[in-house]
C-alpha cells in the first residue's frame, strides 16, 4: 500500500484568495478513495 497525496486549489472570489485542502489517503482501493474525495470536495465547492 502506497500512501497517495491529493492537493485541491480552488479560488475564493469573494475573498480573492486560494483555498486548499489536503488529503492523504492511505488504503487498499484508493481510486475508489479518490473518487470520494472528488465527490466531497465538489460539493464544498459554491456556485456563484
Amino acid at each position: 500500500m502506497h500512501p497517495l497525496s491529493i492537493q485541491i486549489i480552488t479560488r475564493d472570489n469573494t475573498t480573492e484568495r486560494e483555498v486548499r485542502q489536503q488529503y492523504v489517503v492511505q488504503a487498499r482501493h484508493p481510486r475508489w478513495e479518490m473518487i470520494k474525495i472528488f465527490i466531497h470536495a465538489f460539493f464544498h465547492v459554491k456556485f456563484r
